[in-house]
């Protein structure tokens, strides 16, 4: 025997091995377009359009409720100022019109409400009209001057209209418990 024929034959490993790693770079690629493909159409999503301003109008809309059932009658302006900021259409008209009335009640009253929204929901949306309408509940404290704190709670139903500084109250209403609409 010699020694050529006693020679292992050459290993056929790094063909193997290169192309085990071509098609594992060739998989990685194709995943890498899919999930770049499925990120971009998460993104272009209408649905996701549509949730974001859901929110948008939600956060706006439980502001909107903290500044309209906050007012302190030490900086009766200050409150007023924050309802008119908040308000669009009607509201806002009416608040701009009776804001001097408002200003002399609240300052006659001697009380200082606080308001906190523990929930509100978006119950109907029409984004190419730039409309909402949001359900909201409010606490609020009213504190008489040198009195103690006085809690209470309200819902309201809130018409939300888009304009060029964002989502404000263009109508509001109470909503009213159905037992109680005959007292």
């Amino acid at each position: 025997m010699s020694a050529s024929t006693l020679e292992p034959p050459a290993p056929e490993a790094p063909e193997r091995s290169s192309r085990a790693w071509q098609v594992a770079v060739a998989v990685a690629a194709v995943l890498a377009v899919a999930a770049g493909v499925l990120w971009l159409t998460t993104l272009l999503s209408p649905d996701r359009r549509l949730a974001e301003v859901r929110d948008d109008v939600l956060v706006s809309a439980r502001q909107s409720a903290i500044s309209l059932n906050t007012l302190d009658w030490h900086d009766v302006d200050g409150g007023l100022d924050r309802w008119q900021s908040v308000s669009t259409g009607a509201v806002l008209d009416e608040f701009t019109q009776n804001r001097r009335q408002y200003a002399q009640f609240v300052a006659q009253a001697r009380r200082t409400t606080t308001a906190t929204v523990p929930d509100a929901a978006v119950s109907e949306l029409d984004e190419r009209a730039g409309v909402a309408r949001v359900l909201v509940g409010v606490d609020v404290q009213v504190t008489p001057d040198g009195g103690q704190p006085i809690p209470t709670r309200q819902r309201l139903q809130l018409e939300m209209t888009r304009t060029d500084s964002g989502w404000k109250v263009s109508k509001l209403a109470p909503v009213r418990d159905p037992g109680t609409a005959g007292s």
